[in-house]
């Protein structure tokens, strides 16, 4: 799943940190079977569990106790980011270290994007009402079991990334928003609307964040993650994550100001760079 932006990368900035040197053939050889593992085990959670239980158990459970709905979608979201972090703790040999934590309340998210597991980490690290994620159209429409059920269930604003179709898609923002607002819900929002191709940040797209910090008001927090940007899509997930480290900083809270907010997201952005920018000399330099 992604979220709102336009698919342009930003440029690098020319000071920024290296990338890693690439892994030894060996190393990757091993990372590809470990990871092709976790992919087998997670087709398989994704197909009984998900895709079943979007199907036979959760509609049930909300037709009989309505009253707590957003508590059911909660617990279901939350089990899936549970269960995908653990088998690829478990099969593909990946680690996760955190720093920093976001308090039990209702929060705005901003994350970077870098991998496929870059949702389940964020929905992990929200210990409170659970986060609706903008996502874009086509995993809507896209044929993986479960997933466009799953986005539907769980009310996730559907976004095309088009100009001209952002005016008819910003009531379902909104409508987020205010559930944040009210505390009955969180939002992650990966603001490059997707998975940059080397790790960086991308520059942010305004329109649906400076909507939701308009509107629901809540502390602001943001994820910088590094370490899996070579797991960008599925097929590199099923080749090389494994046995990898996901690195995190959790920066925040941040109040949004009642004006300025363009100022407010560059200036989120730009300590999101640095953070990323000071992970990435840290390594290096205990390399």
């Amino acid at each position: 799943m992604n979220t709102i932006s336009s698919d342009a990368l930003g440029d690098a900035p020319a000071d920024s940190p290296t990338l890693p040197a690439p892994a030894s053939r060996v190393t990757r050889v091993y990372r590809a079977a470990r990871s092709l593992i976790f992919l087998l085990a997670f087709s398989v959670y994704l197909v009984i569990v998900i895709a079943g239980g979007n199907r036979f158990l959760i509609p049930p459970l909300l037709k009989l106790f309505p009253r707590h709905s957003v508590r059911i979608r909660r617990v279901w979201l939350r089990l899936h980011a549970i269960a995908t972090t653990g088998l690829a703790r478990t099969f593909g040999g990946m680690r996760l270290k955190v720093q920093g934590a976001i308090p039990r309340e209702s929060v705005v998210v901003i994350m970077n994007h870098q991998s496929v597991m870059d949702i389940p980490v964020g929905v992990l690290l929200i210990p409170g009402p659970y986060p609706i994620i903008p996502t874009r159209d086509r995993y809507a429409r896209a044929s993986v079991p479960g997933m466009p059920s799953l986005i539907r269930l769980l009310r996730f604003p559907v976004v095309s990334q088009k100009r001209e179709n952002l005016r008819a898609e910003l009531p379902a923002i909104a409508e987020a928003a205010d559930s944040t607002a009210r505390g009955d819900t969180s939002m992650l929002i990966f603001a490059e609307g997707h998975r940059t191709r080397d790790g960086l940040i991308a520059p942010f797209m305004r329109t649906g964040l400076r909507l939701v910090l308009e509107r629901a008001k809540p502390p602001v927090y943001c994820i910088v993650a590094d370490g899996l940007w070579h797991a960008r899509t599925a097929f590199d997930a099923a080749t090389g994550f494994a046995g990898s480290t996901c690195s995190v900083r959790i920066l925040g809270p941040f109040t949004p100001p009642s004006s300025n907010l363009d100022d407010f997201i560059e200036d989120l952005r730009d300590r999101m760079v640095v953070e990323l920018d000071a992970m990435r000399a840290a390594r290096a330099a205990t390399a």
